[in-house]
């Protein structure tokens, strides 16, 4: 029973995430992010096309929307204190899921896995419990050891490869090559959901002119 509550509740996440990230739908290629919910508030950030956030709907303000930017475009250890907050229009809004579903053949991704080890790795526990591996935190468990690794990222558009060191890779685990991609004009998103059946955490990834773009992750 234990394991079913579990299983349920990270579906119920899962599901919850996934409505709650978006890209912007804008004309003019950005949208104005803005300090509070009302036209002639201070601009403080503008949304790019295809820059991936998660969003809450206010009950107050109607036509606003809350959106939460990370500081760091890759996700790459900000800390705690990670994102900001600020307010776009909701016509500006667009959900992840309202893209275009991606079918075709020009674009491929590929995570190449493997079983974890924890050799040649430095491994922080608390008590029994690991809490990083090689000074980073842990996507994908809750304090247990990974059961797999990710050792290569193989993606490429229109046949040319597209390199990803490993910095962007190598603090997230228990990965499949099970994902939903969809299509912003030019660039390609890539979300999934990951989880050892308690660290669960959403993963998007950002592709385009030949790079990656952005990474995101979200944890319920």
């Amino acid at each position: 029973m234990k394991n079913f509550l579990i299983i349920v509740s990270i579906l119920f996440f899962c599901n919850l995430n996934y409505g709650q990230i978006a890209v912007i739908k804008d004309v003019d290629g950005f949208t104005n992010v803005r300090k509070l919910p009302k036209i002639d508030s201070e601009v403080i950030y503008k949304l790019k096309d295809s820059e991936v956030f998660s969003y809450q709907e206010n009950e107050t303000e109607s036509d606003w929307i809350t959106v939460y930017i990370s500081k760091n475009k890759y996700q790459l250890e900000c800390g705690e204190d990670d994102t900001f907050m600020g307010y776009i229009h909701k016509s500006r809004l667009c959900q992840i899921e309202d893209l275009t579903k991606y079918t075709g053949t020009e674009f491929s991704f590929e995570y190449k896995l493997k079983k974890f080890s924890l050799e040649n790795k430095i491994s922080d526990f608390d008590g029994k419990w690991l809490t990083k591996i090689n000074g980073r935190r842990i996507y994908g468990t809750d304090g247990n050891i990974p059961k797999t690794e990710v050792e290569g990222i193989e993606t490429s558009i229109n046949g040319k490869s597209i390199e990803i060191p490993n910095i962007f890779y190598e603090d997230i685990f228990e990965c499949n090559n099970e994902f939903e991609i969809n299509k912003n004009k030019d660039d390609y998103i890539v979300h999934q959901w990951n989880s050892d059946g308690a660290g669960g955490y959403l993963i998007v990834w950002v592709l385009g002119n030949d790079k990656l773009k952005q990474r995101l992750i979200l944890i319920p």
